[in-house]
């Protein structure tokens, strides 16, 4: 029996049209995913330039607060003006956010920020903007918040170019940013060690109602009224009119009796080992409240000797202890707070005494100046970041910071006046 072999002809190869037919699509997502990657780049850089913008114009506006809140300030409006329009100097925080602006690139392009781009804005207690700040806060008439957008679009620094979009007739993509940045304050109840970090913080105490006087009418504790070089009141705090112990040398660290040890505090701050000692439970020298001070030991007398080493911090901003005194003219005797009742506070120096300290407020030296008995120091509010510096509950261990304007200080104001002089760093809220 025959069988007859059929041989089929080879069928023609197909892979090579039908990969001819897909490669079009697959180059197209191709270059799709590429300017989506571009995208994503230019609008994370973008996102960076707003966020570095915003924080270093609140930065700014911490400065302006404590100086806006000064007492006796005759210039707000100036000073408003100065935190919320462009005033093309470096105290502005509008000028000085379009500069950190343009220190960053998005795309290759350096990012210019508009004036009608950065916005001011108060932020409140629960978490809620408000654009009218001049009708919201304790103190009123301030902002507390910053708000930057920055662009890669027609309006500014020209729109980001596809590289393979044009294929699609897109040749273009608009973006923007934007980043909000508020600035938030609170009492200083404690410090912390941190390794190569010193702390800013001048071994002198200072009476709480001294500062709170100030405050109140601008007045030093020889009742009159003092002005720095600046225009703005001072708080002349040597020599310190009829209280003793108003204003003296206190150890910030391990006790020390000589002037070198403090004119080296003056110049350079504490150590991270002089605030492990404070912060050591043993020594039980912080955290400090007004509702619970610690004793902190009193120094040598205040001498001349130390003048120029004040001169040198002039300008800079420091922390200084406040303390509860014993003694204090009529008027000003200090009250039962949270049970506490002083009884060893200060009350004229010696090797012996202590400082009730309840916690610390932001300065600079305004004065320094004279020799002797005709030796004249003074100071004014300053705001400060300490990083080593902590806003803490002692009994929660929450932070007590909050948005400038929300609240009261516990230390040396008042209702009335509500001023805080110690912040965190900025945040980015928005």
């Amino acid at each position: 029996m025959r069988h007859s072999l059929r041989t089929e002809a080879p069928r023609r190869g197909a892979i090579i049209p039908l990969f001819a037919i897909l490669l079009i699509p697959l180059m197209g997502m191709l270059a799709f995913s590429i300017d989506i990657g571009w995208i994503a780049v230019v609008r994370t850089d973008l996102q960076t330039a707003a966020d570095a913008a915003a924080l270093a114009g609140a930065e700014k506006l911490q400065e302006l607060y404590v100086e806006y809140t000064m007492p006796g300030q005759l210039n707000k409006n100036a000073i408003l003006t100065t935190a919320t329009t462009n005033t093309n100097t470096q105290t502005c925080p509008m000028y000085t956010a379009e500069t950190f602006a343009g220190y960053n690139k998005a795309g290759n392009v350096s990012i210019t920020v508009r004036d009608q781009d950065v916005s001011f804005s108060y932020l409140d207690g629960n978490s809620t903007f408000h654009s009218n700040y001049w009708a919201q806060g304790l103190t009123g008439g301030f902002p507390n918040s910053i708000t930057v957008i920055t662009r890669r679009d027609s309006i500014k620094n020209t729109p980001v170019s596809l590289f393979f979009g044009p294929i699609f007739r897109v040749s273009t993509k608009e973006l923007t940013a934007t980043s909000t940045a508020t600035i938030y304050s609170g009492d200083v109840t404690t410090l912390q060690a941190i390794p190569g970090v010193n702390a800013h913080i001048l071994p002198v105490a200072l009476d709480m109602n001294i500062w709170k006087t100030f405050y109140t009418s601008g007045q030093s504790a020889d009742g009159l009224i003092h002005l720095a070089n600046n225009g703005d009141p001072q708080l002349q705090v040597y020599p310190y009119g009829p209280y003793q112990g108003a204003f003296n040398l206190v150890d910030v660290g391990p006790p020390a009796n000589n002037a070198p040890a403090f004119r080296n505090w003056i110049d350079n701050g504490e150590t991270p080992n002089d605030i492990a000692y404070l912060s050591n439970p043993e020594n039980n020298l912080l955290p400090v409240t007004l509702s619970g001070p610690k004793n902190w030991k009193d120094g040598p007398g205040l001498t001349d000797t130390l003048l120029t080493n004040f001169q040198n911090e002039m300008g800079k901003p420091n922390l200084i202890p406040l303390f509860m005194p014993y003694k204090a003219p009529l008027g000003l005797q200090p009250q039962n707070v949270g049970g506490y009742q002083p009884t060893n506070n200060s009350g004229g120096g010696g090797q012996n005494q202590t400082y009730a300290v309840i916690g610390f407020v932001g300065v600079t030296i305004s004065q320094a100046e004279g020799n002797g008995s005709n030796m004249h120091i003074s100071i004014q509010p300053y705001a400060i970041v300490d990083p080593t510096a902590q806003m803490i509950d002692p009994t929660t261990r929450l932070s007590t910071a909050k948005p400038v304007g929300t609240q009261i200080s516990q230390i040396g104001t008042t209702a009335t006046n509500p001023v805080i002089t110690t912040f965190i760093s900025a945040k980015l809220t928005q």
